[in-house]
C-alpha cells in the first residue's frame, strides 16, 4: 500500500492520477490495482487548499480522482484534518474551521463509499491520524501545543463514528 503524502512518489493528486492513468494502461486487466492510504490532508497542505468537487478550480478534474481512488484503489485511510497551509488542524472542532472539515467530511465518506459499496471490501480501515509537533501546530514563542492532542484525536474518532453510520444508513436505504 502506498501513501499519499508530501515528496513522496504519490505526493500531490495530479502526480497521482497521471501514475495511476499509467498503470492501468501499461498493466494487463487481470493485474490487481495499486493500493493507495489515502492521507489527503498531505495533498491538501502541499496544494494549499482543501478540494471542492463544486468550486470552477477543482469540479473539472477532482470528482473523477476522488471516484477513481475510492472505487479501485483506497484501501487505508489517515484520517487527519488538514488545512491548506498544514497537513493537521490544531483543533479541528473550532467553529472557524468548520469549512474545510465539512469538505474532509464529504470526501471520506466517498472514500467509505467506495470501499464498502463498490469493492465490497471485508474490512475498512480508516484511523485518526495526529501527531505530535511537528505536525500538532505550536506557539511560535513557547512551542507549547495550541491544542490537547488526545482531545483532537477524540474529537475525530466521534466524527468518523458519525460518518460510517451515515454511510451505512445510507446503504441500507438504497439496498446495497
Amino acid at each position: 500500500t502506498f501513501e499519499t503524502h508530501r515528496q513522496r512518489l504519490f505526493g500531490n493528486p495530479w502526480q497521482t492520477r497521471e501514475l495511476l492513468r499509467l498503470l492501468q494502461q501499461q498493466n494487463p486487466p487481470t493485474t490487481p490495482p495499486i493500493q493507495i492510504n489515502a492521507d489527503l490532508s498531505h495533498w491538501f497542505c502541499a496544494c494549499e487548499r482543501v478540494f471542492d468537487a463544486t468550486s470552477p478550480r477543482d469540479a473539472p478534474w477532482w470528482p473523477s480522482l476522488l471516484e477513481t481512488l475510492s472505487s479501485t484503489h483506497c484501501r487505508f485511510v489517515h484520517a487527519r484534518f488538514g488545512w491548506s497551509q498544514g497537513p493537521q488542524m490544531a483543533d479541528p472542532s473550532l467553529e472557524a474551521c468548520q469549512g474545510e472539515r465539512e469538505l474532509q467530511e464529504h470526501i471520506w465518506k466517498v472514500l467509505l463509499r467506495g470501499m464498502i459499496i463498490t469493492r465490497q471490501l471485508p474490512s475498512v480501515c480508516l484511523e485518526p491520524e495526529f501527531g505530535p509537533p511537528p505536525y500538532l501546530p505550536v506557539h511560535p514563542e513557547t512551542q507549547e501545543p495550541l491544542t490537547d492532542l488526545a482531545k483532537t484525536v477524540a474529537y475525530t474518532k466521534e466524527r468518523l463514528k458519525i460518518l460510517f453510520q451515515e454511510v451505512v444508513a445510507e446503504m441500507e436505504e438504497r439496498g446495497d
